[in-house]
């Protein structure tokens, strides 16, 4: 046997050995978070879900929040994919004005977010429990601008269509989508935090309010 191709077989066994420790941590941490609550969750109960030892969970993720970035990281893409899909063109309305395609386009973006903050909120109740008791470290704070700025892209895409529509007024996509999306996050930090937060389905409120304002 080739001595090269032994070590290169070993090397790759290893990489796929630690990407499933690694997965089976992440997936047994969701899993605790979602059953148990996440203020109650321990690293010792992670590792035991996961079948390793709480050695090697520190291994992996220094801390708890480590642990909930890198969910929300793996979680991220594919939000980041359905935020694409939301803001195409939707099929079978061939005989929508293109303001009402538009607004088909938008409440699918908005109910997207949405749907992704209710699938993470208690990963996200985590996050902002313990950035209130240590604040925001560098790492998290240069993942969510990463973030960020995805989103931006994407919403500010829809939004030019929006405004070639004639849906919205000739203004700077860069700002609409900026209002757009704080409006979101907003809804949701209120409803995470138990501040007054939209009730119900709070993508329709989010939709009237960003097309209409809060007139009567």
């Amino acid at each position: 046997m080739n001595p090269a191709s032994s070590t290169d077989a070993r090397v790759s066994l290893r990489a796929r050995f630690r990407t499933a420790t690694r997965e089976a941590i992440l997936d047994a941490a969701a899993a605790l978070m979602g059953a148990e609550g996440a203020s109650q969750m321990r690293m010792d109960d992670i590792a035991a879900r996961a079948g390793v030892a709480v050695g090697t969970v520190y291994n992996y993720f220094e801390d708890r929040t480590a642990l909930v970035l890198a969910l929300l990281e793996t979680r991220s893409r594919t939000l980041m994919d359905a935020l694409e899909s939301a803001g195409e063109a939707p099929r079978g309305r061939t005989g929508a004005t293109a303001a009402a395609s538009f607004e088909a386009q938008l409440e699918q973006f908005v109910a997207t977010l949405a749907a992704h903050f209710e699938a993470n909120r208690f990963l996200l109740g985590v996050l902002l429990e313990d950035e209130q008791l240590r604040g925001v470290d560098a790492k998290s704070a240069t993942r969510r601008t990463a973030m960020r700025r995805e989103m931006m892209v994407r919403a500010e895409r829809l939004i030019d269509r929006g405004i070639r529509a004639k849906a919205l007024r000739k203004e700077s996509p860069t700002v609409y989508a900026a209002l757009l999306l704080g409006m979101v996050r907003g809804a949701a930090l209120a409803s995470l935090t138990g501040e007054g937060g939209l009730s119900g389905n709070w993508t329709a409120s989010v939709v009237r309010m960003f097309l209409h304002g809060a007139v009567r």
